[in-house]
């Protein structure tokens, strides 16, 4: 669906999709259950005189949470992109910009997967989140300031095209993807048969335990497969979405052997303490060196893998602007 409106010629408005308001009355509902559950687990297990305390604490935690979810309400009904003639406005929660492409000096393609594009005068800028933004809004933004403004002041805009620009282009709603040999078809229906048996697992778990011990608070237990489970579910595409396996992947293989590798040798170490009678030093400050020379390698090692990743999408974005360009070619 494109969640834009057209109020007259030459203006259109573009608004955040529903999925802003969807999550922000799920977090609402989640805080409403965090704040009973705790209430009730103090009323139960906490001595008298410290219940007010810790009830002010847990609701100061669900209110936070509520805040949030308050906020992305907001946003959804409030927050908008405006291009206007000669204007780009920017409306906010609270504030607003007005941004006239003519005055911008830079313009900076943000190639991360979501997509991003940066806009800078002499006075203001501001950043444009395509994500917020249905995939048919995102390409018609894309093609607009690609157009109006000066090519001179953009900056990043192969890696873009590889990785944003290009794949929109390319996105139809209504095509069934098709896997290839060493991809894997995700759907909706592969995190249900997946998750929701833990779901039920984890909620009779917590029934008979917090029965058995007395204990309310493990009620909870399925609240967080379900949340899992939602966000892995509605995260999918309804057509479902081509992933590549893990098998076919020999970097990302790689690494993940890799960090297996070192968690183990991490774990043997820290066991390997305890045999030793009298170490030169405490036993916390050789966890504490280890830990850091452990986190120091897997990010060493997570650099490398994204440089030569960063590489290849390099060296792929010429092919992916040249299709581009062939494509406004094509459209003229």
């Amino acid at each position: 669906m494109v969640e834009h409106d057209e109020t007259e010629a030459g203006c259109k408005v573009f608004r955040l999709r529903i999925k802003y308001r969807n999550v922000s009355v799920a977090g609402f509902i989640l805080a409403l259950i965090m704040a009973i559950g705790i209430i009730l687990e103090i009323r139960a297990e906490a001595p008298p005189d410290r219940q007010i305390s810790q009830i002010i604490f847990a609701g100061s935690i669900c209110t936070f949470f509520a805040s949030i979810s308050l906020w992305l309400l907001l946003s959804y009904y409030f927050v908008s992109l405006t291009i206007q003639g000669s204007k780009v406005i920017e409306q906010g929660v609270l504030l607003r910009k007005e941004l006239d492409p003519e005055r911008i000096r830079q313009l900076r393609w943000i190639a991360s997967p979501s997509g991003g594009i940066k806009l800078k005068t002499l006075t203001d800028k501001t950043t444009i989140y395509l994500e917020n933004f249905p995939c048919e809004d995102r390409l018609w933004i894309v093609e607009y300031l690609r157009a109006q403004i000066p090519e001179p002041n953009q900056e990043g805009w192969d890696l873009f095209c590889h990785r944003v620009a290009l794949p929109l282009r390319r996105y139809d709603p209504q095509a069934l993807p098709v896997p290839d040999n060493d991809e894997v078809l995700l759907i909706r229906k592969r995190w249900d048969r997946l998750l929701i048996p833990w779901i039920l697992l984890f909620t009779v778990g917590g029934i008979l335990a917090a029965w058995k011990f007395n204990l309310p608070h493990l009620l909870s237990a399925p609240l967080l497969p379900m949340i899992l489970w939602l966000s892995m579910r509605y995260s999918t595409p309804k057509q479902g979405m081509v992933s590549q396996k893990l098998s076919a992947d020999k970097e990302s293989r790689s690494y993940l052997t890799f960090l297996g590798g070192m968690l183990v040798a991490y774990i043997v170490l820290l066991n390997g303490l305890k045999f030793i009678a009298n170490p030169p030093v405490s036993e916390s400050t050789i966890m504490f060196c280890l830990t850091v020379v452990w986190f120091a390698v897997v990010l060493w090692k997570s650099h490398r893998i994204e440089k030569a990743q960063h590489k290849k999408r390099l060296e792929a974005s010429k092919a992916s602007v040249e299709e581009w360009e062939a494509g406004n070619t094509s459209t003229d």
